[in-house]
């Protein structure tokens, strides 16, 4: 009997030591993500809620900065953000499980459920076009309307499509991929015309109340939501609130939802199960088509992760919307799941979630430790108040030839155009034509400095060079549907 306590004790010493080590193992890795998280929010590139899943057990849930800046309030795992284009893993859900209950096929054509829509068009896109950006039709949020008028809009999300969307094709459908908030719009309106039901009702009765996600919906502009934090946008000399939106309207089913880190991790853990899918049509929903994507997620397989030797997929996807960044990424193989709702739009400064996630893999992975670095360009706004504009290219020039690896130049070509577009928002086209020609210089192959190029000289009434700059935008990309039309007003303002 007493040999028989004494290997027990032996074997609980030993169970425990084991476990005190890895929970000992956990702490340190807990403790590099939140300083690599601490010094994001630190640098201005992440301010919001944190949640860190492994073996399917929250290892980190931490919040960094404020939900609201005015009236000094903290953010929570309970702070309601706006997560933008994440919203379409839940669209990509819901046209699933009408698919497992037999009520629609992903080669239907759209014109059998939306016959208000273009016929000739409408018989050539199938649902299978909408879910992996496949259908050829051009991306609305993109139009040159989308931010002056039709965030304003309050009609009915039908009478919104029919007013705004167009149907000329980019490409034949089928043959290329082209990311598209028009299809994602358009699936909402499918699973309306299907379910008989408005869409934020269906995702509450179909996943919301099923999975237990209480705190998470459409945001509606007259609803008062209790928790939610406040969005902002950084620009160089602080944060400012971010301009106003019509979730409900402007974005729908592409990407009007709102949701915290706690319910989000409901919904990692209820893909795992068949609750909302059963297994044949959850492997469906998880099938990667062209460019990677799948119903809502990038899907991408590597070897040897990280130099982990491990074999692992990565699902993932990034949400945008006035004032908010939301990144989520999970790794089945080892039940990983990593949150990043952010309030400052910070995924617009040079995709920096993504960053930070990649450096949560690190720790995760391999015990690697990559603190990030300040963006170079807030370096240059500050040399340029001191200064001037020309003063600015010049320090920035030394940086990269000098001090590259001090500063962060991820993004650094949508950080100059966004420069450049705040020196116009000023009336500055002096200082902005002098940014963008330097960005221009940098990336001579991209069509969006060409299409900023392209604005600045039409705003200077330079209209033979605006015309220029918006030809090469075309050339660089034939899909830009602002240059086609600002083509059109020079060739109008030309003719007087």
């Amino acid at each position: 009997m007493k040999l028989i306590l004494f290997v027990c004790s032996l074997l609980l010493s030993i169970s425990g030591f084991c476990q005190q080590n890895i929970r000992k193992s956990e702490q340190g890795k807990v403790g590099k993500i939140n300083l690599i998280l601490e010094k994001y929010h630190q640098f201005d590139l992440f301010n919001g809620s944190a949640l860190v899943a492994q073996n399917s057990k929250i290892i980190l849930k931490k919040n960094y900065g404020k939900a609201d800046m005015s009236w000094n309030i903290a953010a929570a795992s309970d702070t309601k953000f706006r997560i933008g284009s994440i919203t379409k893993q839940f669209t990509g859900m819901l046209i699933m499980q009408l698919k497992q209950e037999g009520k629609i096929n992903l080669d239907d054509k759209i014109s059998q459920y939306l016959p208000w829509y273009n016929k000739s068009v409408g018989d050539r896109i199938t649902i299978q076009h909408l879910l992996t950006h496949t259908s050829g039709l051009p991306n609305y949020t993109d139009f040159p309307d989308f931010k002056t008028k039709m965030v304003f809009e309050n009609l009915s999300n039908k009478d919104f499509a029919v007013k705004y969307f167009k149907d000329n094709l980019g490409f034949e459908p089928g043959t290329k991929q082209n990311y598209c908030n028009t299809g994602y719009y358009l699936l909402g309106l499918i699973i309306e015309e299907i379910t008989g039901k408005p869409y934020e009702e269906v995702l509450k009765e179909r996943i919301f109340d099923v999975i237990g996600m209480k705190n998470t919906g459409i945001e509606n502009p007259k609803e008062i939501i209790s928790n939610y934090a406040q969005g902002y946008d950084f620009d160089y000399d602080g944060y400012q609130k971010t301009d106003y939106i019509n979730m409900k309207t402007a974005v729908f089913s592409a990407g009007g939802m709102y949701s915290t880190a706690n319910d989000m991790k409901k919904w990692d853990d209820a893909l795992y199960t068949n609750i909302l899918l059963n297994e044949e049509n959850k492997k469906i929903y998880f099938t990667p088509h062209t460019g990677n994507y799948a119903y809502g997620l990038n899907i991408e397989k590597h070897q040897n992760f990280l130099g982990s030797g491990k074999d692992i997929t990565v699902m993932a996807h990034s949400g945008g919307i006035n004032g908010f960044s939301c990144n989520i990424a999970r790794i089945p193989e080892d039940r990983i799941y990593v949150v990043l709702l952010d309030n400052t739009r910070a995924g617009k400064r040079g995709g920096q979630l993504e960053a930070a996630i990649d450096d949560i893999f690190g720790v995760l992975y391999n015990d690697k430790v990559n603190l990030p670095k300040p963006l170079v360009i807030y370096e240059v706004h500050k040399k340029i108040k001191a200064s001037s504009v020309e003063e600015g290219i010049l320090y920035l020039k030394d940086i990269k030839k000098n001090k590259f690896d001090s500063y962060n130049f991820n993004g650094f070509e949508n950080e100059l155009n966004k420069l450049a577009y705040k020196f116009l928002g000023e009336n500055k086209t002096d200082s902005a034509l002098k940014v963008i020609d330097y960005a221009v210089s940098e990336f001579p192959n991209s069509f969006n400095v060409y299409d900023t190029r392209g604005e600045i000289y039409y705003i200077r009434k330079d209209y033979p060079e605006s015309k220029k700059n918006y030809h090469k935008t075309l050339e660089l990309n034939p899909n830009n549907d602002n240059a086609k039309e600002m083509l059109l007003k020079i060739g109008k303002e030309i003719g007087k």
